[in-house]
């Protein structure tokens, strides 16, 4: 009989977050697993061998009352449940971890350190209580893994249990090689983010507006959420050339036609736009948030890194691509070269290797 598993995702997007998960549930071995994709969401039907449940719960932490129902209910000798994220793993814990045969595996795509990020009250109490249930309960899951060694040190610290290291399978090896320009008027700089208070979007502009090349940048922006109009009122105050483009592209094209890649996270776990960036040979401009960017960026080896939300410094360093493009070229050169620990294969094998311990 096969082994039943089960995967929450509430809110399904277009992140980085998202497509590790989507690449491992295509990865499944169908004639060991019965898949189960749990969401809140509206997901079209991706593949025939894998069951869609969209639950009409209001909220993550209730729609665990039905979550438990349908795992209990299975018939299988053997269950595993899947997670991703503290919001969602924190509840799957606390309602799923007594049910009899059910194995629990939870993955975490960002550093703890996101939840001393707060923009009201309400949430900086409710992120300091999530805190505290992942250290309490994260131990109670019996696989903890996540995307780099410095989020898996520092979470292995904080909850007291080993954490996995299972890299985003991102990296492909592409074949392409942009012409570069050295001498050009113009810097065709990209981002990729969703626009909320996470990604900073407001230190890179204020960068652009205070460099001294201002006149010499376009920026290209894609992505959405909340931030938009507060991003889109500071670009016209102060006549930032920039454009806004949803999420409704390949993205391939951004990265063949531009010419530096910045991110500014004020935290992340790994960011796949930054190993897709460096796989189409564009140098890159990061934030030295936790956690991923020193990993990618060999610690300023492959790429530059500044301090988060330092404007000033973002600025100088965009006016040094501008003057000196060479270094910054041959910086991404050697970034390529350590991107193969994020493969694809590589790393869908991890993540079933895992699977499989916990069905014996």
């Amino acid at each position: 009989m096969k082994i039943s598993l089960f995967i929450f995702n509430p809110y399904s997007g277009i992140g980085g977050g998202d497509k590790t998960l989507y690449r491992f549930l295509n990865s499944v071995n169908f004639e060991k697993y019965n898949v189960t994709l749990i969401t809140l969401s509206n997901i079209k039907k991706f593949s025939k061998n894998i069951k869609i449940i969209q639950l009409k719960s209001s909220s993550t932490f209730i729609s665990f009352l039905e979550i438990k129902k349908i795992i209990v209910n299975d018939n299988s000798p053997k269950k595993i449940f899947f997670s991703m994220q503290y919001f969602v793993n924190v509840p799957a814990l606390l309602f799923l971890r007594k049910i009899n045969n059910l194995k629990i595996f939870i993955y975490e795509i960002n550093h703890p350190n996101e939840l001393d990020y707060s923009e009201n009250i309400i949430q900086y109490f409710k992120k300091k209580i999530l805190k505290l249930l992942i250290k309490k309960i994260y131990k109670k899951a019996d696989i903890v893994a996540s995307n780099c060694e410095e989020l898996s040190k520092d979470l292995s610290i904080l909850i007291n249990k080993k954490v996995k290291t299972i890299y985003n399978p991102c990296f492909f090896k592409i074949n392409f090689r942009k012409k570069r320009k050295i001498k050009f008027n113009k810097i065709n700089i990209l981002n990729i983010a969703r626009f909320e208070h996470q990604k900073d979007h407001l230190t890179l502009l204020k960068a652009i507006k205070l460099s001294k090349i201002k006149d010499k940048i376009k920026l290209n922006l894609v992505g959405y959420g909340s931030k938009e109009k507060l991003i889109r009122n500071y670009i016209y105050k102060n006549n930032i050339n920039c454009k806004i483009f949803k999420n409704n592209q390949k993205l391939s094209s951004f990265y063949k036609s531009n010419d530096l890649f910045v991110l500014t996270s004020l935290y992340e776990g790994l960011p796949t736009v930054m190993i897709e960036a460096a796989s189409y040979c564009l140098p890159i401009i990061s934030s030295k948030f936790k956690s991923g960017s020193r990993e990618i960026l060999g610690n300023n080896k492959f790429g530059h890194l500044f301090p988060v939300k330092d404007h000033k410094f973002l600025s100088l360093l965009l006016e040094n691509f501008y003057e000196n493009r060479e270094i910054f070229y041959k910086k991404e050169k050697l970034c390529r070269k350590n991107l193969e620990k994020f493969s694809y294969n590589e790393n869908l094998r991890k993540f079933n290797f895992f699977l499989d311990k916990l069905a014996y």
